[in-house]
């Protein structure tokens, strides 16, 4: 799993702000502004880079940083982001910060930032009102910050990071997700529609790329009626970090209607459909249809690879 840190500089709050919640949801990851970096910093591997954008120009400190970190950030898998009010002027100059440092700078993103003029320092509020009048703004406060905007692209990112990691051949990877379902036979599966959540310890059976689960009812099925998109966690106790195992699995849920299906299940589990039909009351059969599965498990690290492996289904 790629170590990330955050370096970011901020004046008022908002890019600061951005800052935590990338950090949080790229995690495991360090925050830091520039003037806490030091050497232990040097030793992650995927850096995200934030920085305001007032007038045309990043700040000092960030510009400073940047010139001389160049060479480390060159190793590095790097992504720039800033907060502004005019996007394509933070995007002009994001690209003239990828073209300066060169190296591997993989994304760009610029978001939106947050100006409360009674806020600003005399020298920022005439910078402002130079900066208004020379792109055609008026000279307004602007509220252009989106936690959901910030969250959508931290996910975007996430996804980018996670796939030039150092993945398992796809036959080798499914093999050991297998085996880890096949071996196991309890999981927590959560389910969720608008602010309502359930999180079920159940027994479930895999076969062929999907999940198949017995239940007599509850709120779960609310959820699932609803929303079909669940998340399946399954995991061996935990001992230390260097021994983990346990994977998140993100799949659509349904109820089984066809009888050959339910009844595939039923001998699967060594059971018959005598003893089904004698039962107190109906049973009914939930497949979750395997979309993605996020398995950590610190023996890929013995051959080689990332602890933390995607596999598609």
């Amino acid at each position: 799993m790629l170590k990330t840190l955050v370096i970011y500089e901020s004046k008022y709050g908002c890019t600061r702000d951005a800052a935590r919640i990338v950090a949080l949801v790229l995690g495991p990851s360090r925050r830091c502004r520039t003037s806490q970096f030091g050497e232990d910093c040097r030793d992650f591997d995927f850096i995200v880079i934030g920085t305001p954008i007032y007038s045309g120009q990043i700040l000092p400190a960030m510009e400073i940083f940047l010139k001389r970190e160049r060479e480390w950030l060159r190793e590095k898998k790097v992504v720039i982001f800033c907060t502004c009010l005019n996007g394509q002027e933070g995007l002009r100059v994001l690209r003239e910060l990828e073209d300066d440092l060169g190296g591997d700078v993989i994304e760009l993103g610029v978001l939106g930032g947050k100006l409360e003029l009674e806020r600003l320092k005399e020298s920022d509020y005439q910078a402002f009102m130079d900066f208004t009048s020379r792109v055609g703004l008026p000279p307004l406060g602007m509220d252009l910050f989106s936690q959901e905007e910030v969250i959508n692209w931290a996910l975007h990112i996430k996804d980018l990071r996670d796939n030039i990691s150092d993945s398992m051949p796809v036959l080798e990877l499914k093999r050991a997700v297998e085996e880890f379902m096949n071996i196991h036979n309890t999981c927590t599966l959560s389910s969720g529609s608008e602010d309502r959540v359930r999180g079920t310890p159940v027994e479930y059976t895999y076969y062929q790329g999907q999940i198949y689960i017995f239940s007599e009812g509850g709120q779960k099925f609310a959820n699932i009626l609803l929303n079909e998109n669940v998340s399946v966690a399954i995991y061996d106790d935990y001992t230390d970090m260097e021994h983990l195992a346990g994977m998140q699995i993100t799949g659509i849920a349904s109820l089984v209607a066809d009888f050959e299906e339910y009844q595939r299940v039923v001998e699967l589990k060594g059971l018959n459909m005598d003893f089904i039909q004698q039962l107190s009351m109906d049973l009914k059969l939930i497949r979750v249809q395997i979309e993605k599965v996020e398995f950590i498990n610190s023996k890929f690290k013995d051959k080689g690879y990332q602890v933390r492996q995607i596999l598609k289904f």
